[in-house]
């Protein structure tokens, strides 16, 4: 799989900083209460460096599976024109929705007993995430 650094790159560097932004400005406090995590947890856990380096890293790989499905629908319907935000974004955010979100998060949730809140923080994030992603391989591929 051929990487494509800028719109992948963008695409990876959206997630962390709308996750920064998400559970970290908008929703810490409930975040935090329905996930569990203590102050206690935070100085025992690992380094936040760590924990944002492996997040970029995780991002990267979703953009690559992101970029080829954004692309190969283009491909299959030979379109050679631009590919506009709005146009990545609506083909992640279905992604997000379905492969990120309804089936595998709240799937995990509802076992591990989670609260409603907890899979709209986390969902929420999720097809958020998904929709910038997509509409900035759309807009830079």
């Amino acid at each position: 799989m051929t990487i494509h650094w800028v719109p992948q790159g963008a695409a990876a560097v959206s997630a962390v900083a709308i996750g920064f932004l998400w559970y970290g400005v908008l929703f810490p406090k409930t975040w935090a209460e329905v996930s569990g995590v203590t102050i206690e947890k935070i100085k025992n856990g690992l380094h936040p460096a760590i924990i944002y380096g492996l997040a970029l890293v995780l991002a990267f790989m979703l953009s690559m599976g992101l970029y080829r499905h954004i692309i190969d629908i283009h491909a299959a319907f030979k379109s050679t024109t631009n590919h506009p935000f709005w146009h990545g974004a609506g083909h992640a955010f279905q992604n997000g929705f379905i492969y990120g979100g309804i089936t595998t998060l709240v799937t995990n949730a509802l076992f591990d007993r989670k609260s409603w809140k907890y899979i709209l923080i986390n969902l929420g994030y999720w097809i958020i995430t998904f929709g910038v992603m997509g509409g900035l391989i759309g807009l830079l591929a």
